[in-house]
């Protein structure tokens, strides 16, 4: 998987963040966000996943990220973290994210969960009502794994194309 890949739907924004999205890649991530901001008045829900082995982002990044959150405040909805994995990793994770939820003044709800599914059912209440969006949490989570799944086999496919080919013809390796 590329990282910074991201999934809007309505005005639902999910992205998978390991905690190696470069600043030159956040910044048109942050772009869409801004745009599917200004389709949904009333709000877009941030989700954003942390998979197994995530790790805190590069200093610029926090900054950046900061200071557009600030700037998307009035336009979120909600912003959800889904720290998946275990061990003591993810608990720090979750212990840093719930401390910010605690001491962040924002004018959105923040929730952190363990599993993509508890995440959306947080979400759903800030979702787009009455104009044609979900409100399935099976079908929500299967647009994300979907996605997740897509991603890894073209990220599986590129690797493999990207690696040199080796073929030994008796005791000689060809490159």
């Amino acid at each position: 998987m590329r990282p910074g890949q991201f999934i809007h739907w309505q005005d639902l924004f999910v992205l998978v963040d390991d905690g190696s999205i470069s600043l030159a890649r956040y910044m048109p991530v942050a772009s869409v966000m801004h745009e599917r901001a200004k389709l949904f008045p009333q709000g877009i829900a941030c989700f954003c996943i942390l998979p197994p082995g995530a790790k805190p982002p590069p200093d610029d990044v926090k900054r950046f990220l900061k200071e557009q959150l600030t700037i998307l405040a009035p336009s979120l909805s909600c912003l959800t973290y889904v720290i998946e994995g275990s061990g003591f990793k993810a608990v720090a994770a979750r212990a840093a994210l719930i401390s910010m939820k605690v001491f962040a003044s924002r004018p959105y709800p923040i929730y952190v969960e363990t599993s993509v599914r508890e995440g959306l059912i947080k979400v759903l209440p800030h979702l787009v009502k009455g104009t044609g969006a979900t409100t399935d949490v099976a079908v929500l989570m299967k647009m994300i794994s979907d996605a997740r799944r897509a991603w890894a086999a073209a990220a599986a496919a590129a690797a493999a194309a990207a690696a040199p080919s080796v073929h030994v013809v008796g005791d000689m390796t060809v490159k």
